[in-house]
């Protein structure tokens, strides 16, 4: 299979062009190249319109590692548990 025939095959948009731009775009996103914001940008859409497109393809997406999320979390939980105190 040629990367011309998985690009052709995608089922998200209609244009070729709109199809590698969107895969460039979530491989860009996984590299941490660009922001989200830059991402949605890049694609013509609002963040919040991007935002629902990857989640709905299940693309996850984070700035943080899985030890910053760890931290994120642990810290989150801390605040909670102060605030309901």
């Amino acid at each position: 299979m040629s990367l011309e025939s998985v690009v052709d095959e995608f089922p998200l948009f209609n244009e070729r062009g709109e199809k590698e731009r969107f895969l460039l775009v979530l491989g860009l996103l996984a590299s941490r190249t660009v922001t989200l914001d830059k991402a949605a940008e890049v694609i013509g859409m609002s963040l919040t319109e991007f935002s629902a497109l990857l989640r709905s393809i299940g693309f996850k997406y984070s700035y943080l590692d899985k030890e910053e999320l760890r931290k994120e979390a642990k810290a989150s939980k801390s605040l909670l548990k102060k605030r309901c105190n």
